[in-house]
């Protein structure tokens, strides 16, 4: 049965609200069930109807796991009809984002990351934790497989629990609301990089000292790090756009579109980011360097107007009798000699526009 065209929206949008008692509490062997249909607020779903729902159009559930055992996997696995080489890859440890088809599904595997830039104010390397995510789509259903806690999950059911007509749409735009929930935290994460980045551009124009130089290596590490993990959702995310997309219903390609944009405005940032640190640490080496020169000068300075003094100190001070040490004057004229060499110095220095 072919479907209606969904609601407009848009890659930016959020809603507030509130999802029914009992929903998000289902917890059971790790797993918790959404069941969207039409006008009707989100339910749970009995493990054993799950094949019937995904029968009907008119049902859409959502199965969430964090870090199943492999029996339980392989138990909802054979529940939803997923094929046994698309189980295998949500058990499998992934490196990169990537975009599997089967035949009646296909799979998406995106990495969650959660940023603390606490810690980098004491001087300490900031944590940063990354959560694979594995997600498979099918005909009314969508799997979600994920080794740890997502911080945006309680986002995610909200927004789906706001749309009246979810239960109406495919699991391909419900899985485009949950990558873009994903996105969405990316923007949060990267607003905490760029407040700490501000923040390390203010300490290196007031402290020269070694601590905001190590400061500011460890986060242009930190953002490389970032951007190694969020760039290649770029091109994972592309396959679902593409004219050969595993997406059944090209009515959310728009969105997926949309999606991409939102991404790569986030990867101009994150590029905005590190630009700046590499500008800071020009701008720290610069000032460094500035005061160097003049710490140098002053001593330069110093060492000039001692220079003669030393030398009309170091000609009085020899041990040989001479009979003009016997007169009191001679000390007198040594210190003449040493004022008017000084001011002899400090009037050239003026000269030459050296002070």
């Amino acid at each position: 049965m072919a479907r209606p065209n969904m609601p407009p929206a848009s890659a930016n949008d959020r809603t507030d609200g509130i999802v029914p008692d009992g929903v998000s509490d289902e917890v059971q062997d790790g797993v918790r069930t959404w069941l969207y249909r039409s006008d009707r607020p989100p339910t749970r779903a009995d493990v054993q109807d799950w094949p019937s729902l995904c029968e009907d159009d008119e049902n859409l559930l959502w199965v969430d796991m964090t870090n199943p055992s492999e029996d339980v996997l392989d138990e909802v696995s054979k529940l939803l009809g997923i094929d046994p080489r698309a189980a295998r890859i949500t058990r499998r440890p992934s490196t990169r984002p990537l975009v599997r088809t089967f035949k009646d599904h296909f799979v998406v595997t995106a990495f969650s990351v959660d940023v603390d830039e606490t810690p980098a104010a004491g001087g300490s390397v900031p944590t940063m934790q990354v959560v694979e995510l594995n997600a498979v789509a099918g005909h009314n259903f969508l799997l979600s497989v994920h080794d740890g806690p997502l911080p945006w999950l309680k986002e995610l059911e909200k927004r789906t629990a706001a749309n009246p007509q979810m239960g109406r749409l495919e699991s391909s735009y419900l899985l485009y609301v949950l990558l873009d929930t994903l996105v969405g935290d990316y923007a949060r994460e990267f607003e905490e990089v760029e407040d700490e980045v501000e923040r390390l551009e203010e300490a290196l124009l007031r402290d020269t000292g070694r601590g905001a130089f190590d400061q500011v290596m460890v986060m242009k590490r930190h953002i490389h790090a970032v951007r190694r993990i969020v760039s290649p959702h770029r091109t994972a995310f592309g396959l679902l756009a593409a004219p050969d997309s595993p997406v059944p219903q090209q009515d959310v390609e728009v969105y997926f579109r949309d999606l991409i944009q939102h991404l790569d405005n986030l990867l101009e940032r994150l590029e905005h980011a590190r630009d700046t640190v590499t500008g800071s640490y020009n701008l720290y080496i610069s000032n460094i360097s500035f005061r160097t020169n003049q710490e140098l000068r002053v001593l330069t300075f110093l060492s000039a107007i001692l220079l003669p003094m030393t030398v009309i100190t170091g000609v009085f001070g020899t041990n040989f009798k001479m009979g003009e040490y016997e007169f009191f004057e001679g000390f007198y004229v040594m210190l003449l000699g040493m004022a008017l060499g000084t001011t002899g110095m400090l009037g050239f220095f003026k000269w030459r526009k050296w002070l």
